[in-house]
Parts: C-alpha cells; sequence; structure tokens
C-alpha cells in the first residue's frame, strides 16, 4: 500500500503541471547551438538569463535567481564584465522579464564585442507569465524596430500561432470555470492545459507560411554588435 501510495502522488504531481503550451520552431535551437560553437577558442559568449540551461564551455550563463548551471548571479541591469569582453550574446525570453529593457540592451551592447552575434527572443501573444515579474510584448516590426542600432542578420518567428491558441485557450477556460477562485484557477489550468498543449505541433504546418509572424507565440531577432567605424579625415 505504500508503495502505491507514492506511485498515486507521483502520477498526481506529474498531472499537476502541464505541459508547454508553445513550440519552439526546433531549426533556431539548431541556429543558437551553430551560433554558440563560432565563437573562436579564445573567445566567450554570454547567455543572459540561462536559468538552468547551459551551452557549453566557453559560454558564461548568468542568471538573477542561483541555479546549479549558473556562473555569475547577477542583475541584467548592471553587468559585472569589462566592456567589449563577448564574442556573443544570447537573449532568449529575457527582454519581458527586466524592469528597463533599454538599460539591459544598453549593457549587452557595451559587453559585447564588434561585430559580436546577439541573438534575442521575446513574446507577442503570449498569456502574462511572472518569471520574476512579466512586462512587455513585441510584434516583429517592433522588434526589428527596438534593435535597430545592431547589424540585422535575419528575424522571424520562434514559436507560431497555434501555440499561441494553446496557451490562451488554457488560460482562457481555466478563468471560465475558476469562478473566481485562486484554488480551482490553478486545478483547472493543468486539466486544460492537458487537453490543449497538443494544438502546438500545428505550429509545423504553418513555419513558412506567409503573415505567420502576425499571430505567433515569441518571435527572434539575430543581429551584430555595431562594427569599429573607419575614421577619416574631414
Amino acid at each position: 500500500m505504500g508503495m502505491w501510495k507514492k506511485a498515486t502522488w507521483g502520477i498526481r504531481a506529474y498531472l499537476a503541471v502541464p505541459p508547454n503550451p508553445f513550440r519552439f520552431d526546433p531549426r533556431l535551437d539548431r541556429l543558437v547551438a551553430e551560433l554558440c560553437a563560432s565563437i573562436g577558442e579564445n573567445e566567450i559568449a554570454l547567455n543572459l538569463g540561462s536559468g538552468t540551461t547551459s551551452r557549453g564551455e566557453r559560454i558564461v550563463n548568468v542568471d538573477v535567481a542561483d541555479a546549479p548551471t549558473v556562473d555569475v548571479r547577477s542583475d541584467a541591469h548592471h553587468l559585472p564584465f569589462r566592456s567589449k569582453s563577448f564574442a556573443g550574446v544570447l537573449l532568449r525570453g529575457v527582454l519581458e522579464h527586466v524592469e528597463d529593457a533599454e538599460t539591459v540592451m544598453a549593457e549587452v551592447c557595451r559587453v559585447a564585442a564588434p561585430g559580436a552575434f546577439i541573438y534575442v527572443e521575446v513574446p507577442f501573444l503570449q498569456p502574462y507569465h511572472r518569471s520574476p515579474e512579466d512586462y512587455r510584448r513585441f510584434t516583429l516590426p517592433g522588434l526589428e524596430a527596438y534593435l535597430a542600432d545592431l547589424e540585422s542578420v535575419r528575424s522571424g518567428v520562434q514559436a507560431g500561432p497555434f501555440s499561441s491558441l494553446a496557451w490562451i485557450l488554457r488560460e482562457s477556460l481555466a478563468s471560465l470555470v475558476s469562478g473566481g477562485s485562486s484554488w480551482w484557477y490553478r486545478k483547472a489550468v493543468a486539466v486544460f492545459g492537458w487537453l490543449t498543449f497538443w494544438i502546438r505541433y500545428l505550429d509545423a504546418l504553418v513555419a513558412d507560411a506567409p503573415h505567420v509572424s502576425d499571430s505567433a507565440s515569441a518571435l527572434y531577432f539575430l543581429g551584430r554588435a555595431p562594427r569599429a567605424r573607419e575614421t577619416g579625415s574631414r
């Protein structure tokens, strides 16, 4: 009976946390891996807001919260690094969670060496999610304009419209049946999360469709830090 109770509690704990409602384009994971592999033997890159991810020996993982994979615990608004010291910077789901995104990007550009890659992922159509707080969203033109000081390489959709639908449907149905109770809301999120998460896989069918960014769940931008300009006589 003891083993049965443990198994039952284990199953209940597993079902209480529904799968992620979004499907990230796997091509972008390969792109990030290629960017990390492209840095030179004597260079390092910065993984800002790393959480529990680790991307290689020459990648410095920085996060405001402590974790076994975090190399440096720091606020992104005040990075404890020398200027022009990184051959690349990753910001995957960071800018929506910082209080002052402009200050963070100024710090990123400060520590990035001329020509360093800067890879950014941000949400567009996503419900509110605290980690530790949630401040903003971007359209694709808005993201491109926001990062206009960088040399643009490519940009597009990180998670498509069916990821948006799965997440919003989960939250909307949970709100509908919870009756104003936070306890019932959390239970309903788990139930509807398991019922709707499969919708995210339909993103694969529209990954390259026109206007897919108009209703995407998340977007990305790959750019390069400004290179030193040649100065000449006037």
